[in-house]
């Protein structure tokens, strides 16, 4: 391998790859190198992983900590619980107090909004009321 250096065309390429590839230049391991591990391919679709996943979550939301265990609620998903349904008659009470509040804000802030018959006739009831209760004390 002694070639001049200035000696020009491929034989320079040619005689760098040779001592590249000599074996006496590859270094002696002491032991193999592991060889790689094959990834086997499980059997396992998605379907069947997501199904596994899906039992698992079952059987721990019908373990109560509490129960020990044996809890004999099945667990409903949050989509599948019943609601409750408000009633006419609570909607009703609602409006009205509402309805209620806004109408006394509005006197307490304005006293004159509300016409002079209105104030008389409740103060009338008023006293009434306060009288009865008087009597029957």
């Amino acid at each position: 391998m002694t070639r001049l250096v200035n000696k020009p065309g491929p034989s320079r390429i040619a005689d760098l790859r040779a001592g590249l590839s000599a074996p006496g230049d590859k270094p002696a391991f002491e032991r193999a190198p592991p060889k790689p591990k094959k990834i086997q391919p499980s059997g396992d679709t998605a379907e069947e992983r997501a199904e596994k996943a899906e039992r698992q979550a079952q059987a721990q939301h019908t373990m109560s900590l509490l129960a020990g265990g044996n809890s004999k609620k099945r667990y409903v998903r949050v989509g599948d619980r019943p609601t409750k349904k408000g009633t006419a008659l609570g909607f009703l009470f609602q409006f009205i107090l509402v309805i209620a509040v806004a109408g006394a804000a509005a006197y307490l802030i304005d006293p004159t909004i509300m016409p002079q018959e209105w104030v008389h006739k409740a103060h009338e009831w008023t006293n009434k009321a306060h009288h009865l209760v008087n009597t029957w004390l």
